[in-house]
């Protein structure tokens, strides 16, 4: 029903994004080596892609 108003992309729930919200960090502010490298990278690529598709939206709403 609303196909066209939801993000293609999923935002993965991960063990590395809630164990970074725990100390009130993102993902982005934590560091690699706190987390297994796979667990790691994994929710970076999620969290790339639904960002990259949120920025896309934006500029496709600006006209860009």
């Amino acid at each position: 029903l609303f196909r066209q108003h939801v993000l293609v992309n999923e935002a993965l729930k991960s063990v590395a994004i809630s164990d970074a919200g725990i100390t009130k960090q993102t993902l982005y502010e934590v560091e690699r080596s706190q987390f297994t490298r796979s667990t790691y990278d994994r929710a970076m690529e999620s969290l790339h892609r639904v960002n990259d598709e949120i920025v896309g939206l934006i500029h496709k709403s600006w006209g860009r």
